[in-house]
């Protein structure tokens, strides 16, 4: 059955109510709030979703929300859903401090869905010092921003190959990155006749100075 205008119309304003009430939380919150419709299926209270990222774990998020009560008028917070998402970068983060702690990128978890879900019953976990940040960065891109993938570079590499120690763009990262392609270069190139080559300049050698 269709939506009839009147039935339009209140959840337009119902909606703004709950935007409304997602922007108080984000000063709450200190991170940005959106809301979603999302309704449950024979549950039709339960429509308007709360959404952010990282930032305060879904508990504290609630107690925030349970402290503006009253705030909006016509916001039954208890109806609302909650809805928490982790970004590569901090995933990242947490390999990264873990491995900087003298063990394993998962710590004391045995796998990345361990770790992840230890992270989401942590307060903003994208919080972390201005290296180990631009670090987190590299590792979400160099990992394609998947969970296992972050997790191999980092066992493979370690930070030494995020560029610890030299944070520009064209550092350490740039050298490990072109060495990994020299290398799929050489396996992929067809053989052929010897000939003769000018010798290649060092790589390593070219990046000490």
């Amino acid at each position: 059955m269709g939506t009839t205008p009147c039935r339009l119309e209140h959840l337009r304003r119902e909606g703004r109510l709950v935007a409304r009430f997602a922007h108080q939380l984000t000063v709450a919150s200190g991170v940005a709030v959106g809301s979603h419709w999302n309704p449950v299926r024979g549950n039709p209270a339960r429509r308007w979703q709360i959404v952010w990222w990282n930032g305060p774990s879904i508990a504290l998020m609630r107690d925030l929300a349970a402290d503006l009560r009253g705030s909006v008028v016509g916001i039954a917070v208890q109806d609302l859903r909650w809805s928490r998402v982790i970004t590569p970068e901090a995933f990242a983060l947490a390999l990264i401090v873990n491995t900087r702690a003298g063990g394993s990128p998962l710590g004391a978890h045995a796998t990345c869905g361990q770790l992840m879900a230890a992270i989401e019953e942590v307060d903003h976990p994208q919080r972390g010092t201005s290296r180990d940040l631009e670090l987190a960065r590299r590792l979400a891109r160099l990992g394609d921003h998947l969970e296992h993938g972050m997790l191999r570079f980092l066992e493979s590499y370690g930070l030494a190959g995020l560029g610890e120690g030299d944070l520009t763009p064209y550092g350490n990262l740039a050298v490990l990155c072109d060495l990994q392609n020299d290398d799929t270069r050489s396996r992929d190139r067809p053989q052929s006749s010897p000939r003769t080559t000018t010798k290649r300049p060092d790589l390593d050698d070219s990046t000490t100075a």
